[in-house]
């Protein structure tokens, strides 16, 4: 049995919360803590989204990867890549790295990053519950390169999931949430504050893909 209790979280969402894999430092542990209030049908939602993807899916390189459960003191874990930085240092959100926009350069990282997440959802036909900056880290892989990676949320929970199997249904749902994302405060201030006069303020530049 893998003891947990004694570690701090890396992170805690509403249902569930996430621990370093103490034998595996490329792993990390989810565990739910909040199963009365759906954190175990969102476990199992998730679950069955990623047996969906592992019929197809080919690039994980924007979703971390899961490997199945261990008992822990803590209930039953999820095991999943632990999405760290190259130097060992934990990613951080992109949500807190559109905070720290300070520079134009800061500011055309994040846009590279925002198209980078938009080409990888669209071509990979990853659906998500919803799309929020805090549940996207920014995994620098070296120096020089910085991907995107979905962390939570991910799957549909609609009782007939046509953007899992559709393509025009997943594409459909993926803009109308891309809308939503791009327009949350943490992102729109950054770009906003890069943007020329005229395209400030304007949610059609801001969700364009220039973002």
């Amino acid at each position: 049995m893998i003891r947990l209790s004694e570690q701090t979280p890396l992170g805690t969402g509403r249902h569930r919360k996430c621990y370093a894999h103490p034998d595996d430092a490329r792993r990390c542990i989810k565990i739910v803590y909040n199963s009365g209030s759906g954190g175990d049908k969102e476990t199992r939602r998730e679950l069955k989204y990623y047996a969906h993807l592992s019929r197809y899916l080919k690039d994980w390189s924007g979703i971390p990867r899961y490997y199945g459960t261990v008992e822990t003191d803590c209930g039953t874990g999820y095991v999943y890549d632990a999405i760290v930085d190259y130097d060992g240092r934990p990613s951080v959100t992109l949500s807190d790295f559109a905070s720290g926009c300070r520079t134009s350069e800061d500011i055309a990282v994040l846009r590279r990053l925002l198209k980078q997440l938009r080409r990888y959802l669209h071509d990979n036909h990853i659906v998500t519950m919803t799309l929020k900056p805090q549940n996207v880290l920014c995994h620098r892989i070296s120096e020089t390169e910085t991907l995107p990676v979905i962390c939570d949320n991910i799957g549909e929970a609609t009782l007939i999931p046509l953007a899992s199997w559709s393509k025009w249904f997943c594409h459909r749902k993926q803009e109308r949430l891309w809308q939503r994302f791009i327009a949350q405060p943490a992102l729109a201030a950054a770009l906003q504050a890069d943007a020329p006069q005229s395209a400030k303020a304007t949610p059609a530049a801001l969700a364009s893909d220039k973002a």
